[in-house]
């Protein structure tokens, strides 16, 4: 014999016109927090890239010279520029890791913010406070 669950009546909370146009609202304002601090997370990934790339093309540079200066003379390596070359390596090592963790961070606000913008936009369809046209966004008056 299956045996029916019963479910008491749950409470329902009538929303008015101005409730759901303030929770909207609230969505929105969610969104652009969200969008916001994506793009702060983006301008921190390219500072750092930018860090990356100089600091690669420093040792790049550096290598070289050093390179160059032991073929022409046939000299005993230089321990200070070796030890130069060496700091500016684990300098770029520090800026990879801080790197790393600053496009997990970004990845994480992208998210956050596609799941904000999703909520607002599924609210405001489904209160009838906005619908697509064109593939913008209209207002209902």
């Amino acid at each position: 014999m299956a045996r029916t669950r019963t479910t008491a009546p749950q409470k329902t909370k009538v929303e008015t016109r101005e409730d759901i146009k303030k929770k909207v609202q609230i969505l929105g304002n969610e969104y652009a927090t969200a969008i916001k601090a994506h793009e702060k997370a983006w301008e921190d990934v390219k500072t750092l890239q930018k860090q990356e790339r100089k600091s690669e093309e420093k040792i790049q540079r550096m290598t070289a010279l050093h390179q160059m200066h032991q073929k022409r003379k046939i000299q005993k390596p230089k321990p200070a520029f070796q030890k130069r070359i060496q700091e500016k390596q684990e300098g770029l090592k520090k800026i990879q890791k801080r790197l790393k963790k600053a496009l997990k961070v970004e990845e994480s606000a992208k998210d956050e913010m596609e799941e904000a913008e999703a909520s607002w936009k599924f609210e405001a369809m489904c209160s009838g406070e906005a619908y697509q046209e064109d593939g913008q966004w209209k207002w209902r008056e």
